[in-house]
């Protein structure tokens, strides 16, 4: 399991962390820490410089056992010094570099909590500008909790001082983050020059068949994807396809962490095609997911399992499920079904009603996907890194996790009803992990909206009804293990339940 690190502080959020039940090198719990101590804001300091080595930050809850257990033991601590307004500049002072600190305090269960979340150093680390010095009264000598000149760096569940191999680490995540940025400059670098064809000037000037490449950077790729599509150019467009397939079966066989940033490209593709209704690009660009899923295949179409074959299968399926959100949200319903319906080619597809329902047990079989790594959550985290993927909502806007719920649903019934089976190798309720609230708005346009249900559900409505209780009698088992899934209440899906019964009852 892992935590999904992001600029979010809602109660939430905070269950979520405490359903991990173990620290992580993204998550520390605290039983207490009060800042009106000199020490205790020095190790605060210490752990907020080490979270920032880590590519994504990290969150710190206080209030907390080691195992994520509420205990009491802030009771009585002034949670007013956890205020933004007056933690930050606290402990700014220590660092060389600007830092990204948010805090919140919440009630969970009437016990008093604090969240703090620590974004990622813009350089990779960050260095303590001064000495972290305060008095031990036992001793009443000078103790150092950091020096000046010191890095700390997240090691397993600790927060350390760098020796030479984290440094490497460090070194090597922030050449991969920064791989986006070198793309976007040489990009510039050569629309620069008057005699590249392909750059995106050159294309505005009239140019409608320059190359298209996924080695492109995210805005290069989205401006000529975009005029090429508005220009109905397909040469180029199918070029680029062509090249997307090749290329990542190489990567694939590599082992080349460069295999994200071409899902990515492809991902981004798809976004432009659904979002301005190319609905025959859209298609073609699903088969080459489709295609690219299948190198964890071998020839006579049995899986492959490697650790390398649960990754692809598992950042492809985040990334349809971040693709299905947004189709949610822009009620496109046939391209719901079309993402949600995909079923690769393989001998276990006999069982299997789809990718989605594929890539998430093969990723529970290699625990990848528990806790707050599970498929909705890698979905929301897909989306937050790629803006394309959320062109209508805010980043923290809570639409974005409601129309990944949503969607899962959808995927569920589809499938249910496209395979006429209730079997379990057809669907699972991720979407149970989450409140009811989210998801319920989904049972709800199925059976009112007739457009969303002739596209999702072509069946009559008693097999809906059918699907509809095995869904929710699994999901309600599913949310009695998180904590979060509660059933349905809506007076429109009890009377469409009751309208349409069991044929036994």
């Amino acid at each position: 399991m892992a935590i999904i690190v992001e600029p979010v502080l809602t109660p939430e959020k905070l269950r979520e962390c405490l359903k991990e039940q173990h620290e992580q090198p993204s998550l520390d719990y605290k039983r207490a820490m009060d800042l009106k101590t000199t020490k205790d804001v020095l190790e605060l300091a210490k752990d907020v410089g080490a979270f920032q080595s880590e590519p994504r930050g990290g969150f710190i809850a206080i209030g907390a056992d080691d195992q994520g257990q509420l205990v009491d033991d802030m009771a009585g601590i002034d949670t007013a010094q956890f205020d933004e307004s007056r933690l930050r500049p606290r402990l700014e002072g220590y660092f060389s570099g600007p830092i990204d600190v948010r805090s919140a305090v919440h009630d969970v269960d009437g016990t008093q909590m604090v969240l703090i979340y620590i974004g990622p150093a813009r350089d990779g680390w960050n260095i303590f500008a001064k000495n972290g010095e305060y008095k031990d009264p036992t001793t009443g000598k000078s103790a150092f909790v950091f020096r000046e000149g010191d890095v700390f760096v997240r090691r397993g569940t600790s927060s350390v001082r760098w020796r030479s191999e984290d440094q490497q680490r460090v070194v090597q995540q922030l050449i991969a983050g920064r791989r986006e940025a070198w793309r976007r400059e040489l990009r510039e670098e050569l629309a620069a020059g008057a005699e590249v064809s392909t750059s995106v000037q050159a294309l505005r000037r009239g140019g409608s068949s320059g190359p298209l490449s996924w080695r492109l950077d995210a805005e290069g790729f989205d401006e000529l994807a975009l005029q090429l599509l508005r220009g109905d150019d397909d040469i180029p467009l199918r070029r680029m396809l062509f090249e997307v397939q090749r290329d990542a079966s190489s990567l694939y066989d590599e082992g080349s962490d460069e295999l994200g940033d071409l899902l990515d490209r492809v991902t981004e593709f798809a976004r432009l095609a659904l979002a301005y209704h190319r609905m025959d690009w859209l298609a073609s660009t699903i088969r080459v997911l489709v295609r690219i899923y299948g190198n964890g295949f071998d020839e006579r179409g049995y899986e492959i399992m490697t650790k390398k074959s649960v990754d692809l299968w598992l950042e492809i399926v985040a990334r349809v499920h971040a693709l299905g959100a947004l189709a949610v949200r822009l009620e496109d319903w046939q391209s719901v079904a079309l993402l949600a319906g995909q079923r690769p080619r393989g001998d276990q597809f006999r069982w299997y009603g789809s990718w989605l329902r594929h890539g998430l047990t093969m990723g529970a079989r290699a625990n990848l996907v528990e806790g707050d790594n599970n498929v909705i959550a890698r979905g929301a985290n897909v989306a937050r890194r790629l803006s394309a993927l959320r062109p209508d909502i805010a980043l923290e806007s809570s639409d974005l996790l409601t129309s990944l719920c949503q969607f899962d649903v959808y995927g569920c019934l589809h499938v249910m009803g496209v395979r006429r089976s209730i079997d379990s190798g057809n669907f699972y309720p991720t979407f149970a992990r989450y409140d009811s609230w989210r998801s319920e708005p989904a049972f709800i346009k199925l059976i009112e909206d007739t457009d969303a249900r002739t596209a999702i559900f072509p069946e009559d409505a008693e097999w809906l009804a059918v699907c509809m209780r095995e869904l929710i009698e699994r999901a309600g088992n599913e949310g009695m293990r998180y904590m979060s899934w509660t059933g349905l209440y809506s007076d429109v899906i009890n009377k469409f339940l009751t309208e349409n019964p069991p044929r036994n009852a």
